[in-house]
């Protein structure tokens, strides 16, 4: 169906980026973004493009084979002063 919305720019513009990476139109993507908005619930995980799920929202580094401690981050923050 076709309508006319007043959607922000910025908003437009993540949606029309989404929609290039995933080689879709624009509008399938921004349906699916609100469908999954009312639902509450994500019809397809997120996946980036190296094949990394999201976690929360958020994509994690691709593992570098060493594990990263609270202890080791200390370590850094005081070689760095912080």
């Amino acid at each position: 169906m076709r309508t006319t919305l007043d959607i922000e720019d910025d908003v437009l513009a993540a949606a029309k980026e989404l929609a290039r990476r995933q080689r879709l139109p624009a509008g399938q993507v921004i349906s699916r973004l609100l469908r999954e908005a009312l639902s509450g619930a994500r019809s397809t995980p997120a996946v980036s493009e190296a094949g990394l799920r999201s976690v929360a929202g958020f994509q994690p580094f691709a593992s570098q084979g060493v594990l990263i401690t609270d202890a080791s981050i200390d370590a850094l923050r005081d070689k760095e002063g912080l």
